[in-house]
């Protein structure tokens, strides 16, 4: 769904009075976060800037978490926060779910880690195979980054071939070969069907070779770059719901047409969906119908504890058995690890086709009432199942240029004071909702971002 500017464009003269209201909230949140701020201090005497991981940063610091229960967190400063993002939308229960901690302590008597399999990695992956209809195995990772790295390694040896189609905006995790134009500059777009691969960090090498970048939603690019490089093109690289973007769905016959040139030129297809398994029972490939060769997962399934997957075709992850000719290997001491199989499969279970049903309602009545509240406004409301996103742009998002009109100083001083008012959103206004989310979380969510736009 999208809230339009349908009264009138009122660009800055809307995004202005909140930012120049920005020392304001600032000065607020340090009178509001001293213990926060104290512990950012001594954080930046051992950690470059005070961080371990870049998505929580957050101008002048983030707030530093206690504990957390249900879908509430308390600060060190013994504030209690509503919790909107649900550690990127990966805690589908919410914070110490009864039925996960039951399992966690369960596992953590028996050990907590060995060098050798135990019964909950083939118990999980049973669970994935028989959500996922295009998975017939699965290989367990750490993150979804590894998923993703390892994926594209089972590609690139199935195929024989080396280049990876991604698209503009899109987040893979941080692999170096998909590190590249996931938020580029205009300065650097290149042509709209024809974008320039740009590193989105320091010490990355040349793309050449490695990768292309495509536009989201754009099939007549897609098209012109399988028969220019089909030959090369050992899988294409997609988020069936794309994340960074705006989390905004494909167009119609996008992925289908897709689908037919991999199978046409013999690429293999990867989705993303370490945010989008989230969406339905089947993931998001149950929903749109599409059914990938190799989907990476992450997140939601492992119950809040570190982990990875890749799932599908059983000919192409065969490429791993122990006893093939050269082999794809990847190794690790924590693949599978059994406290967060546990954790994991109790997520799982607890994640009927019900229970999504009604969280995915819940979903479609916060984006209603925040689109109400936009309307009229230079703001988009986007999203799909459970997950929200609030844009600070007039303009109707279906790929990263569009969505890179967004105000980003307005997001950033917008979330900032939602924050102020106890309500935890990414600086980016990303949203989700878990089990957890009670409808007065969402009512008093909508009255402070009511509050927020003077409404």
């Amino acid at each position: 769904m999208n809230a339009t500017a349908t009264a009138r464009d009122l660009g800055d003269d809307f995004y202005a009075p909140l930012k120049a209201r920005g020392p304001e909230i600032e000065a607020r949140y340090r009178g509001l976060t001293p213990a926060s701020a104290e512990l950012h201090d001594r954080a930046e005497r051992l950690l470059p800037g005070g961080y371990t991981r870049d998505s929580i940063i957050r101008k002048p610091y983030a707030p530093y978490i206690a504990r957390g229960e249900g879908a509430t967190l308390v600060d060190r400063d013994g504030r209690r926060i509503t919790d909107m993002w649900f550690n990127a939308t990966s805690l589908p229960l919410g914070h110490a779910d009864g039925r996960v901690v039951a399992a966690v302590n369960a596992q953590l008597k028996l050990g907590s880690s060995y060098f050798a399999p135990s019964e909950s990695e083939i118990d999980m992956a049973g669970v994935i195979c028989e959500r996922l209809r295009s998975a017939e195995r699965v290989r367990f990772a750490n993150s979804g980054s590894e998923a993703v790295m390892f994926a594209l390694r089972f590609a690139r040896a199935f195929t024989g071939r080396d280049v990876v189609v991604k698209f503009e905006g899109s987040y893979h995790g941080s692999y170096d070969d998909v590190y590249w134009s996931i938020s580029p500059p205009p300065d650097r777009f290149g042509a709209p069907d024809q974008p320039t691969a740009v590193p989105d960090s320091a010490g990355l090498t040349g793309s050449a070779g490695r990768v292309l970048v495509l536009p989201y939603n754009d099939t007549d690019a897609l098209e012109r770059t399988v028969r220019r490089h089909g030959g090369e093109i050992a899988a294409i690289l997609v988020e069936p719901l794309a994340n960074r973007m705006g989390l905004i769905a494909p167009k119609p016959g996008f992925l289908e047409r897709m689908r037919e040139l991999c199978d046409a030129r013999g690429m293999v297809l990867i989705f993303d969906e370490v945010i989008a398994f989230r969406l339905g029972f089947n993931g998001a490939q149950g929903l749109l119908g599409v059914r990938p060769d190799l989907t990476t997962l992450g997140k939601i399934i492992g119950g809040g504890f570190p982990v990875g997957a890749v799932a599908g075709r059983a000919d192409i992850l065969a490429l791993s058995e122990p006893r093939r000719p050269g082999r794809v290997t990847h190794a690790g001491t924590f693949n599978a690890n059994p406290i967060t199989m546990a954790a994991g499969k109790a997520t799982m279970d607890a994640l009927t086709e019900d229970v999504l049903a009604a969280l995915n309602a819940g979903g479609e009545r916060i984006r209603s009432s925040l689109g109400e509240l936009c309307r009229g406004l230079p703001l988009q409301i986007t999203g799909a199942g459970s997950l929200f996103k609030i844009s600070a742009t007039p303009h109707e998002i279906t790929d990263y240029r569009t969505a890179a009109t967004a105000d980003r100083e307005w997001q950033e001083i917008a979330s900032l004071a939602l924050l102020n008012e106890g309500f935890l959103l990414p600086p980016s206004l990303h949203g989700c909702l878990a089990t957890a989310t009670t409808d007065d979380h969402v009512e008093r969510f909508l009255a402070a971002f009511a509050s927020l736009l003077g409404r």
